[in-house]
């Protein structure tokens, strides 16, 4: 059974959630992920952590969040430099890996890393069939949505068990 602290810690998860569904809709339809859906992540993540580190969770959990989040967000900026990613999902993949890992960084590292793969996987077999170009842009929010929900269900079966 998962401690207070666990609970507190994953609200930002349930928000996250509750905005995958319209985030994942947007991103199909117009290829961005609007801030006011995106960014709400951080004040809430930062605050539920706050209270978790109060309520006995190691500080130790959020220097870490932190740190893989601020790495992520600098090697997206690289990314978008470069044309690769778009700035909306380098905001989304900072925002899930601040909220999975305060749980646990390499989850975090692997779900991020896991969408990619899963992205790349998919934009393979369009191009097999015909169906996409190359140079085309995709909606990447879609797959890091999706592999957050499994990271986040493999934190839950994890921490019950």
């Amino acid at each position: 059974m998962p401690s207070l602290p666990q609970l507190v810690a994953l609200v930002p998860a349930l928000y996250l959630l509750l905005v995958a569904i319209p985030l994942t809709v947007i991103d199909l339809r117009e290829h961005r992920l609007p801030n006011r859906l995106v960014l709400p992540v951080f004040p809430i993540a930062l605050t539920a952590q706050g209270i978790a580190i109060a309520l006995g969770a190691d500080w130790a959990s959020l220097g870490l969040a932190l740190a893989v989040s601020v790495a992520i967000f600098i090697a997206g900026l690289l990314a978008n430099y470069f044309d690769w990613l778009g700035m909306g999902d380098v905001k989304l993949a900072s925002a899930i890996t601040l909220v999975l890992a305060f749980f646990s960084p390499w989850l975090a590292v692997l779900a991020i890393g896991f969408a990619f793969v899963l992205a790349f996987t998919v934009v393979v077999f369009k191009l097999a069939r015909g169906k996409a170009n190359l140079g085309q842009s995709i909606p990447l929010g879609p797959y890091m949505l999706l592999s957050f929900l499994i990271a986040l269900s493999q934190s839950v079966v994890t921490s019950l068990a």
